[in-house]
This record gives C-alpha cells, sequence and structure tokens, in this order.
C-alpha cells in the first residue's frame, strides 16, 4: 500500500489565570504531544510532528483538552464566570499549508463536569454531545478533524 509522509504544526495557546491547560495530540490514536500549553495568543506554542498515513484511508488528528478541575473556574455570586482555563487553537498546517477555514470543520466533544452537567439538566438545560466550528475549549474533552489520505486530493476536494 502506498503511503505518505505528511508534517504537521499545530499554534495552540492557553487562556488561564493560575494553571495552564494540558492537551494531549493524537493521530490516529499515535499520541504526538502531551502536556501543558503556556502559549499565548500573540506567542502560541507551537508542536510540530512528522506522521506516515496510508493512502485510501480516513485520519482522525485529536486535540484532547484534559486536566481541567473546578477550580480553574471561577465564578461571582450571580453565576457569572470571572476567571477560566481555555486551550485555543490558533492554526493548524498540514504539509506547509494552513488549512484555514477548514479548521471549523473539527467537532468538539466536550465531558462536562458533574456535579454542573447534572445541575444544568435538573434546571432543564440540554448540553449538546458536540460542537462544530469551535477553536476554543473550555471542558475537558476531544477535538476531532477528520480528513483522508492522500491529503492533497482531499484538500482539492474540500477547500471550495
Amino acid at each position: 500500500m502506498a503511503t505518505e509522509k505528511l508534517k504537521f504544526k499545530l499554534e495552540l495557546w492557553g487562556q488561564y489565570w493560575d494553571q495552564p491547560p494540558e492537551a494531549k495530540i493524537l493521530l490516529n490514536d499515535h499520541v504526538h504531544f502531551k502536556g501543558k500549553i503556556s502559549g499565548s495568543e500573540k506567542e502560541p506554542q507551537v508542536i510540530i510532528f512528522d506522521h506516515e498515513l496510508t493512502e485510501g484511508y480516513n485520519q482522525q488528528l485529536v486535540i484532547e483538552r484534559m486536566g481541567k478541575t473546578s477550580k480553574q473556574t471561577v465564578v461571582d455570586h450571580a453565576g457569572n464566570i470571572v476567571k477560566d482555563q481555555l486551550l485555543k487553537i490558533k492554526s493548524i498546517e498540514i504539509d506547509e499549508i494552513d488549512i484555514g477555514a477548514l479548521i471549523y470543520e473539527g467537532i468538539y466533544k466536550p465531558k462536562y463536569p458533574e456535579p454542573w452537567a447534572s445541575q444544568e439538566k435538573k434546571a432543564g438545560k440540554v448540553l449538546p454531545e458536540s460542537f462544530k466550528n469551535v477553536t476554543a475549549m473550555g471542558h475537558n474533552g476531544r477535538w476531532e478533524f477528520q480528513f483522508s489520505s492522500p491529503f492533497y486530493m482531499w484538500l482539492l476536494e474540500n477547500l471550495y
């Protein structure tokens, strides 16, 4: 089977007041990075890795946001968030091509914390299982981006 080796470059940053967010970067369940994201919006943390893909198959790039506790979200007496910890995606390049607006095709699947999730449901609020068009992750969870190999064929089919 034919393969292609692609270079991935992710620019991530954390918005936080106390502890930086943690992330794990996976491609097809292979871990390429695990650690804290302490970059800023102006100077994001850059994660670069190569990965060999088998052509003719769907691929999955995952940013798993983890390690956030309830202590990282501070709420005032009226229930407004005054301090929080967010993990944000600034850009993603695959083989030196910025995927641009295709980043919004990624699907974020949050893991809602307890007891907050149960309280929200009890109050009649519906908590979505997933979000599209998201580049900021407030809850622990997974942001998943699907593409196929050969990458350039997929890119041409999905650009417009």
